[in-house]
């Protein structure tokens, strides 16, 4: 429960960040950090060390696969340790339970996005890139030649901000909030627990 609670603070913060930033504090971690930290040792004192070995294979190999498309460029840092926080929560049906709610609330608002024009590649001009965090550059266009940046979501808009050229065209793809999928996701998995399971939640580390 206290591990939880904890968890679901970081995530809170966090996809408020991502929505309105489309960046995350590492600070914001901080609790999640407590959170399945005391979840870890509540589980070695209390629990067999059946239960501990599953909640550490968990962690590892959820956040294991983070960090490889972390490495291979395909999702961000903060995408990566949210997934990792989300394999510490203690319940054994996490994170299957807050995967599925993550899914549907990444369905929705991805079509939403769709039906409204801005998942498609399109070109915006440099000053409106800058501003605005949700884009991931594909290619700097200017005075019609095209430079590809990166695929690497997190060098990409580096470079694009590094190429310091006023007046090109950015060509980009809409970058959604996947920590803010995750942690609206693991929100709504605690108030099923809240409401509907709490002898469970209440159990909990």
């Amino acid at each position: 429960m206290y591990a939880q609670l904890l968890i679901a603070v970081s995530f809170a913060v966090a996809s408020y960040q991502d929505v309105s930033e489309r960046a995350v504090s590492d600070l914001v971690w901080l609790p999640a950090l407590a959170g399945v930290a005391y979840a870890v040792y509540s589980v070695h004192v209390n629990d067999s060390l059946l239960s501990l070995e599953f909640l550490l294979l968990k962690i590892a190999l959820i956040g294991g696969f983070g960090l490889v498309f972390t490495f291979l460029g395909g999702i961000g840092q903060a995408d990566a340790i949210a997934m990792a926080f989300i394999a510490g929560d203690p319940y054994t049906l996490s994170p299957l339970l807050p995967l599925f709610a993550t899914a549907a609330v990444a369905t929705a608002h991805i079509g939403y996005e769709y039906s409204r024009g801005n998942a498609k590649t399109k070109t915006v001009p440099m000053e409106q890139f800058l501003k605005e965090q949700r884009w991931i550059p594909k290619a700097i266009v200017d005075q019609d030649a095209r430079t590809e940046v990166s695929s690497d979501v997190n060098v990409a808009r580096g470079e694009v901000e590094a190429s310091n050229k006023p007046g090109a065209q950015v060509e980009v793809k809409y970058g959604v909030p996947t920590v803010a999928y995750l942690g609206v996701g693991y929100l709504a998995y605690i108030a099923y627990l809240l409401l509907f399971n709490y002898q469970v939640f209440a159990s909990l580390p």
